[in-house]
């Protein structure tokens, strides 16, 4: 399968959507200080909060990934009723499990990235007082919310605001954090 497919395949939703996610509410919250109060975002700003955002991303997804795909590998060494603990995490099927693990982070990571410069981008780019950039970006975040809500059935009532919400309350943290400036 090649990475475009696989990368929009059901099973990479998670990474997908949360490297996104992760990557606004990144933004928000390092760059709304600086943003709001002290004359906006420029490409270093965009480069920094990317990069931050991309390399935390990275670590924590990789290690959430790999404690699922391991307590996968234990869940089965039990039904198994294997009586020596972590063969499999040794086997071909652990190394599998560090792959799978590393690819689904370096995905959130890249969509992390993606997330915080768009986000950092419009910033720049949109005409108008400061206050528009970070609310297009909490608009975007909505748009996230809608299309999450609708790939697992769930209420876009509910989960466009309720995404909304935490970028516009993140971005207040962000504010008083002032940590770009």
């Amino acid at each position: 399968m090649t990475w475009p497919v696989r990368l929009l395949s059901p099973r990479n939703r998670l990474d997908v959507v949360a490297g996104l996610v992760d990557g606004i509410l990144n933004a928000l919250t390092l760059a709304a200080g600086r943003l709001l109060k002290d004359g906006g975002a420029d490409l270093s700003l965009v480069a920094r909060v990317g990069a931050a955002t991309a390399l935390t991303t990275v670590f924590v997804f990789f290690m959430a990934h790999y404690a699922e795909e391991r307590a996968e590998l234990t869940r089965a060494e039990r039904e198994l009723n294997l009586t020596s603990h972590g063969k499999l995490a040794t086997s071909r099927l652990g190394r599998r499990a560090v792959a799978e693990a590393l690819s689904g982070a370096l995905i959130a990571a890249v969509c992390g990235l993606v997330g915080a410069t768009v986000s950092l981008l419009l910033c720049i780019w949109l005409p108008g007082p400061r206050w528009v950039g970070p609310v297009a970006d909490i608009a975007l975040l909505g748009i996230l919310g809608a299309l999450l809500a609708k790939s697992f059935h769930g209420s876009v009532l509910f989960w466009t605001p309720a995404v909304m919400i935490s970028g516009a309350v993140l971005t207040l943290i962000g504010i008083q954090l002032d940590i770009a400036s």
